[in-house]
């Protein structure tokens, strides 16, 4: 009986110690390099049909930002830690689902949209939503 198991233990030690260093160098090659955006998109959904982001839109607000042949919806786009925690708060509250999405933003648009967003980071509540609506409004004119 020992006779027989010791070939198969042999063979699942090997493959054990190859898979290892092939699977060791695979994960090295295939690690993505993270994408540092300077500001945070709050999308709610992402549809290949613009009647499925509009219906998403109007039973949970946003705007529908077309990325291709894909239409995104966002809930909101901000650059602050504490507004980001106060809106990902708020959906969690409403029951709604959301991905955090890194955007690179021009100088010029995140510069205006971070004066904005400072009298956001000021207000509490309802005024904090109607700012996070304008915010997105801005964006809708220049992305």
């Amino acid at each position: 009986m020992i006779k027989k198991l010791k070939p198969i233990i042999l063979a699942v030690v090997l493959g054990c110690g190859c898979a290892f260093f092939l699977f060791r160098e695979v994960e090295k090659k295939t690690l993505a390099t993270p994408n540092e955006g300077n500001a945070v998109a709050i999308q709610i959904g992402v549809f290949k049909d613009e009647i499925n982001a509009e219906k998403m839109k109007s039973t949970h607000g946003g705007m529908i930002f077309k990325d291709e042949d894909l239409f995104r919806v966002y809930y909101s786009i901000l650059n602050k830690d504490d507004n980001i925690e106060y809106i990902t708060k708020h959906l969690d509250e409403l029951g709604i689902n959301y991905y955090l999405k890194k955007l690179n933003l021009k100088d010029e648009v995140l510069d205006s949209s971070l004066k904005i967003e400072a009298l956001m980071s000021k207000t509490n509540g309802e005024s904090k939503l109607a700012i996070n609506e304008q915010l997105l409004n801005m964006y809708k004119e220049v992305i």
